[in-house]
């Protein structure tokens, strides 16, 4: 069997012009032409030389070239499906247009709505309520005396309405116009589950599937609180849908989303309670960056209590009462909506995983290896089913890798270590790489910075200095090992330091750089300097 890759067939046609070139040539038995994967496999009745064939494709008008290996070229099988994939959000289409491009037939199978938890019920509605509430408060954080504004009004159902239309947009152009321009991917709306090795009930039809990936995502995690399932309550599922402003919202939970919201809904004009178990918020953020945030939040006015034991919680008519112990004593805190934001928990019960041995961890989660392969050899899964890294950006890149490795063999491995996060409260968190912890237990001795945003220049001429900036080292070699950053714009901010993080770079390659002056993201250059002089005492821009 020879094989070529052939150059310049951009459709079927061009396909079987190729088809036919080759099978001109008489040496040739049968000439196979993979127009998607861009190759073709030749079979021969007799010895007939390499060149001889390639001259017979460039006199049809192509190019050709001998394939000795091909890791990168899927040959799809018949009458199955090639990737079967289970689960319609982000990383589940990224799964999806992966295999496609690699030639695959594909199923992908949703029944909930098209676009996962980061379009309909996370990120996108979470940053548009921010945006919402951080203009209307604009006049009340006006932080210059020369400039009056007024404060306006807010009508919480227009802006909820708002929120549909664009999150419509986004399903139209993001995921339906997707499957238009990907014909080998079929979608189903309805539910799908293994009921064999190679076989799953989709809605009413059983299919047959060459390999899996399972993206079946995450939900709300409910605590066990006393009586919690006996009064209304909202999570980040349905907050996005409420249609009114709440006077006194309790969020229990002091993580990402309880945070981003609570201030958002503050900003708004409701009166907000954070009410977190753990002794800080934001616990997976370094302490000088999650210990600023809660003095920052206290400060603009919302009420945060850590370290609190919820005994009971109960209506009594448009109030609901929790029934805490703080600090070893009884605390009662009153409301009148509670948002529980306590984390997430994956969707992977009756979807057959016994049935296809793929083994969970005990909170539920997908256990994977680095290639994103499970306990079945056949089946792989991404998201945030598997809870490694639950941003919308990790799942893509996950399902992208699973279906790859899936249909050419395990060839590549998911790295996290520069995979930044952010926190969009404001300031807002920006993360990447190495906590100081962290850099310790792997054995660094470690060398630290944390610079003050007013040291910015573009912060304190903005008259924004609220924050830090943390930066760690590798003290024998200088390598940069992580960046932690609270600030305004620190989700921008944080791009600069992932190529730092990505590419191993130093604390003398960050000096060296010449940035633009002034702005905020040259803060990461101030924290470098800081760790060979006193930037008190440079002038401006000094290397």
């Amino acid at each position: 069997m020879i094989k070529l890759r052939i150059i310049g067939m951009t459709c079927e046609h061009c396909a079987e012009t190729v088809k036919k070139a080759l099978e001109s040539v008489k040496e040739v038995k049968e000439a196979k032409v993979y127009f998607p994967q861009g190759f073709a496999e030749i079979e021969t009745k007799e010895e007939v030389s390499v060149e001889k064939l390639i001259k017979a494709v460039e006199k049809a008008g192509y190019g050709a070239q001998v394939i000795k290996e091909s890791p990168e070229i899927y040959i799809p099988k018949k009458d199955i499906y090639d990737l079967f994939i289970l689960g319609g959000g982000s990383a589940g289409f990224a799964a999806a247009i992966k295999a496609s491009d690699l030639g695959a037939k594909v199923l992908v199978a949703e029944d909930n709505i098209i676009g996962g938890t980061c379009l309909n019920r996370g990120c996108v509605p979470s940053k548009y309520l921010i945006e919402v509430a951080n203009t209307f408060y604009t006049p009340l954080k006006n932080p210059f005396s020369g400039i009056k504004l007024e404060k306006g009004e807010i009508d919480i159902k227009k802006v909820i309405n708002e929120k549909e239309d664009l999150l419509n947009e986004l399903r139209k152009e993001k995921y339906w116009n997707i499957l238009d321009a990907y014909p080998q991917i079929e979608y189903r709306d309805c539910r799908g589950r293994f009921v064999g090795n190679t076989l799953a009930q989709v809605g009413k039809d059983k299919i047959s599937f060459y390999k899996a990936v399972i993206t079946t995502g995450a939900r709300p995690g409910i605590p066990p609180i006393k009586n919690l399932s006996k009064v209304k309550y909202y999570t980040s599922d349905d907050i996005f849908n409420i249609d009114h402003l709440p006077k006194h919202l309790i969020i229990i939970g002091g993580g990402a989303i309880g945070l981003e919201l609570g201030q958002a809904f503050f900003r708004m004009g409701s009166k907000v309670t954070i009410v977190e178990a753990l002794p800080e918020i934001a616990m997976v953020e370094e302490p000088e960056i999650r210990k600023e945030l809660h003095k920052i939040l206290n400060e603009e006015g919302l009420n945060i209590l850590t370290n609190v034991n919820i005994e009971n919680v109960f209506e009594n008519g448009n109030e609901i009462f929790l029934e805490c112990e703080l600090n070893g004593k009884k605390y009662k805190i009153v409301g009148t909506d509670i948002l529980v934001a306590t984390g997430r928990t994956p969707n992977t019960r009756d979807i057959g995983l016994e049935t296809v041995g793929v083994n969970t961890n005990p909170r539920g989660f997908i256990e994977t290896n680095d290639y994103m392969q499970t306990s079945n050899s056949d089946i792989y899964a991404a998201g945030d089913c598997v809870g490694k890294k639950m941003l919308v950006t990790v799942a893509a890149m996950e399902g992208g890798i699973a279906a790859e490795n899936a249909l050419l063999g395990n060839k590549n491995k998911v790295e996290y270590l520069s995979v930044p996060h952010a926190i969009f409260t404001d300031p807002e968190i920006g993360s990447v790489g190495l906590k100081e912890k962290e850099a310790k237990e792997m054995g660094y001795e470690v060398e630290i910075r944390v610079l003050d945003f007013s040291k910015v220049p573009r912060a304190a001429l903005s008259l924004l200095t609220k924050g830090v900036i943390k930066m760690i080292a590798d003290k024998k070699t200088g390598k940069v090992l992580g960046i932690h950053i609270l600030s305004p714009h620190a989700a921008e901010i944080i791009h600069k330091a992932v190529f730092i993080i990505k590419y191993g770079l130093t604390i003398e390659d960050i000096i060296q750089a010449v940035d633009v002056y002034p702005t905020l993201s040259e803060s990461i250059k101030l924290c470098a300097q800081s760790f060979k002089k006193d930037i008190s005492k440079l002038s401006c821009c000094a290397q």
